[in-house]
């Protein structure tokens, strides 16, 4: 005899359970909304509230300590922030003005008025004078290398100066005293062609 079919609805234990999606009407979601809406400014409202309570007791101390002290002692308050306030306004006038004289220095010398910012950060205008100098002096060192390396040219062989070939007028022109005496001699057809004698 044959066993018994089992029935295809047999569950597999290797797949898993397939989980339920839920849906949400416009309501319960309106209503999800204002619960965290409700939440967050709750959050911002005591932070707020701490801030306002830190805020009006630092007021009431200093308030306290100006109630306390007398009118000598509120005036020489007052004055010494008075003082402070100015010291903070000249020493902003004072950078903006080696700000502006750096960038004139450093255009007058031709170097990248990119530098400026960087140097006023040195906060004196000797330094930064002295800076300025020895930056200059090495771009201008740097500059002079560089030209010296392309100008530098291999010293000639033998017989580098006698110069053969057919050569232009340009290439004429380009060659030193010596090379076109040397060309004469080689090559006096050409010569006379180039010079035009």
């Amino acid at each position: 005899m044959t066993e018994p079919n089992e029935s295809a609805e047999q569950v597999d234990p290797k797949q898993p359970e397939q989980e339920e999606t839920k849906t949400f009407t416009q309501s319960e979601l309106d209503s999800l909304m204002d619960k965290h809406t409700a939440k967050v400014l709750e959050k911002q409202k005591a932070d707020f509230e701490k801030q306002l309570a830190e805020a009006i007791q630092q007021g009431k101390s200093e308030g306290e300590k100006l109630a306390t002290m007398s009118a000598k002692e509120k005036a020489e308050e007052e004055a010494k922030q008075r003082l402070e306030n100015i010291e903070a306004r000249e020493k902003a006038i004072e950078q903006r003005e080696l700000s502006v004289n750096v960038s004139s220095l450093l255009k007058e010398r031709e170097l990248p008025t990119d530098l400026a910012e960087s140097l006023v950060k040195l906060g004196n205008a000797d330094e930064i004078s002295t800076v300025v100098d020895s930056l200059q002096q090495a771009i201008q060192q740097g500059i002079n290398e560089g030209v010296k390396d392309r100008l530098r040219q291999d010293p000639p062989k033998n017989d580098a100066t006698k110069i053969s070939g057919d050569i232009g007028k340009v290439e004429f022109n380009a060659m030193t005293a010596a090379e076109r005496v040397a060309f004469s001699k080689s090559n006096p057809e050409q010569f006379k062609q180039i010079t035009g004698e």
